[in-house]
């Protein structure tokens, strides 16, 4: 900051007020100021300037899996918003461990963020209590804040999630209608076992241990597709089952590979159908039947929120849930009731 000074013959307070805007300074003295800053190559330090005003223009984003396509579309989707917004991201992997989620939030505290954006409910609860002490606000998308009703969240409505899919496999004549899902790693995954349950008994269809099946916990391997793979078996197993709702394209996509090794084919002997439409949903045989969420309007919705709580703005209300939509494609064809 010294040298762009020096150049422009000005203070160093004078270089700062361009740079942030925090004070009047006329513009013949502002565009001295950029061009030597652009030449001489000077970074401002962020660090520094966070240290000294308490805050930064970094927002956390918090993932529990970035490789995974519904949370790398929402991690897109959340930066592309945050950058119109004049703030950089600082991505957090926390593998669905909550020791690791923990730290992240210690670290981000520390690098002064402005605030935090979750992709799923917080796994360690004295993670929220750290983030209320240091006042940063806190929005949780995909997630429907749990019993705490002061949390900023955005969710889709999971028992819309399980109707529209129940729904749909009803009407094309399924009557067994198995749910597999990935484990209880967020309360969003339990909502929806819950979900489909509920929607099940009120179709006066059985909705037991031979037609729910949860894969174990793999924290230090969560490949969902690997672990649809795994569960595949047992619906090979059962006779009767005539269709799969799973709880994502990426678990359905490993189903579909283990039923086709056993000769199952897809939608004649049984109906598949996911939730998140992945981009090879429209690309495997037969073509995948999922439930849309619309990340895109979380994500937006998400970060306003947050700005509004940056800026300590109020905020019309703290939870908002989203209807879901549907994509019928070939695994889940009309077929004729057995």
């Amino acid at each position: 900051m010294k040298d762009v000074a020096n150049k422009v013959g000005v203070s160093q307070p004078t270089v700062s007020h361009v740079i942030n805007g925090t004070a009047p300074i006329s513009d013949n003295v502002k565009k001295k100021v950029m061009e030597a800053i652009d030449e001489l190559g000077y970074v401002p330090n962020a660090m520094a300037k966070g240290l000294k005003t308490r805050k930064s223009s970094i927002v956390g984003l918090i993932v529990p899996d970035v490789s995974l396509h519904f949370y790398s579309s929402v991690v897109k989707a959340v930066e592309r918003a945050l950058r119109v917004q004049g703030y950089m991201v600082f991505l957090c992997n926390t593998f669905y461990n909550p020791e690791l989620e923990r730290q992240y939030i210690e670290t981000l505290i520390q690098h002064n963020v402005i605030g935090v954006l979750s992709c799923s409910d917080l796994l360690d609860k004295k993670s929220d209590k750290l983030l209320e002490k240091y006042r940063i606000p806190l929005v949780l998308i995909d997630s429907g804040g749990g019993e705490n009703d002061c949390t900023m969240c955005i969710s889709v409505d999971n028992v819309a999630i399980a109707k529209m899919a129940v729904d749909h496999l009803y009407e094309v004549g399924a009557r067994n209608i198995c749910y597999v899902s990935e484990p209880m790693g967020t309360d969003v995954i339990g909502l929806r076992v819950q979900a489909f349950k509920q929607v099940m008994k009120e179709k006066g269809l059985e909705c037991g241990e031979r037609y729910c099946f949860v894969a174990p916990k793999q924290y230090d391997n969560y490949d969902k597709m690997h672990m649809g793979y795994n569960i595949g078996a047992n619906i090979v197993v059962n006779p009767e089952i005539d269709a799969v709702f799973a709880s994502s394209d990426e678990f359905a996509f490993g189903v579909l590979s283990r039923l086709k090794e056993y000769g199952v084919k897809i939608p004649d002997d049984i109906l598949l159908m996911g939730i998140d439409n992945d981009e090879l949903s429209s690309m495997v045989t037969p073509s995948l039947t999922s439930i849309v969420q619309p990340i895109k309007e979380m994500a937006k919705i998400g970060v306003k929120m947050l700005c509004e709580a940056i800026r300590e703005e109020p905020i019309d209300t703290n939870k908002i849930i989203l209807e879901p939509s549907i994509l019928i494609r070939e695994s889940t064809v009309k077929m004729d009731r057995r």
